[in-house]
């Protein structure tokens, strides 16, 4: 029993490992934080949009010198903006904008990278490298978390109004425009930190899949926030620890663990669940 127990603190006896997974619990339990929002408005193609339109931020970053999280964040809300003006502008319909200007600016980074190859790696910004992660990054990615976090914290029910209801918000008073503006901001900002763990492929799954199956589990939307919060965090630490052992990618082991968690909740949630719904089926059948 105790070689076993051994075996598996070997990951903490390395420090590359130790920074990954306080890293990636940091980034976890924000994007499950944001996910419920994101969840709850319907910007999952946003949150894809912005994943991807970060890009050329990072390379203009890399290449200048300059932290990765400024340009990346500069750049998502440039595509933000860009979005937002397109749609207001013309009639062309939300979904179709937001992949016009996403793969225009994704498109954009990728020509950057490939003038300046050996200033930018581009497997690291697409797959994410949290084990090599540095200490001016964890300082940018805890930075990032922490401002929004405590945003996320003071503000959670205008924004918890503004995403269920922006009419409603808009008649209690609530400034609608700035809070779309501010969750654009988070959005932003949080995919730039997630970027260093799973890369701008899977930045989507993060923002995406802790606040569904959270969903799935509760209909009150406190619990909600608690309960993605939870499945972010442990998912990420979980799956960065799991990564050492199956010597696999970390953004791969991250996102698969937090998909097998929302397929648990899609079969076996105890009121939303699709094993619960056929039994009220069956049952509605044989009463009627």
């Amino acid at each position: 029993m105790s070689e076993l127990y051994q075996q598996l603190l070997i990951p903490f006896q390395y420090d590359y490992m130790v920074r990954a997974i306080l890293s990636t619990a940091l980034i976890g339990s924000v994007c499950g934080f944001l996910s419920a929002f994101v969840t709850l408005k319907g910007w999952s193609l946003m949150g894809d949009a912005l994943s991807h339109a970060v890009v050329p931020g990072v390379a203009v970053a890399y290449i200048l010198g300059l932290p990765f999280a400024v340009g990346a964040f500069v750049a998502g809300l440039m595509a933000a903006g860009k979005m937002a003006f397109v749609k207001a502008k013309s009639r062309i319909r939300e979904d179709a904008t937001i992949g016009i200007v996403f793969t225009t600016f994704f498109a954009a980074g990728l020509l950057l990278i490939s003038l300046y190859p050996a200033r930018v790696d581009l497997r690291t910004i697409l797959l994410g490298n949290i084990l090599g992660i540095s200490n001016p990054d964890m300082i940018q990615v805890l930075a990032i978390s922490v401002v929004t976090l405590c945003v996320l914290g003071l503000k959670w029910r205008d924004l918890m109004l503004f995403c269920f209801d922006a009419n409603q918000a808009r008649a209690l008073g609530l400034r609608t425009g700035w809070l779309h503006v501010l969750l654009l901001s988070l959005l932003a900002a949080t995919a730039v930190a997630a970027l260093q763990a799973v890369g701008s492929c899977l930045v989507v799954a993060m923002l995406v899949t802790p606040g569904a199956t959270a969903y799935l589990l509760t209909d009150r939307f406190s619990r909600m926030l608690g309960l993605s919060s939870l499945l972010g965090l442990l998912s990420s630490v979980l799956g960065t620890y799991a990564s050492y052992y199956l010597n696999g990618s970390t953004g791969g082991c991250i996102v698969s663990l937090q998909t097998l968690l929302f397929i648990g909740a899609f079969f076996w949630s105890p009121k939303h669940g699709f094993v619960h719904a056929r039994r009220m089926v069956k049952q509605h059948q044989i009463e009627s």
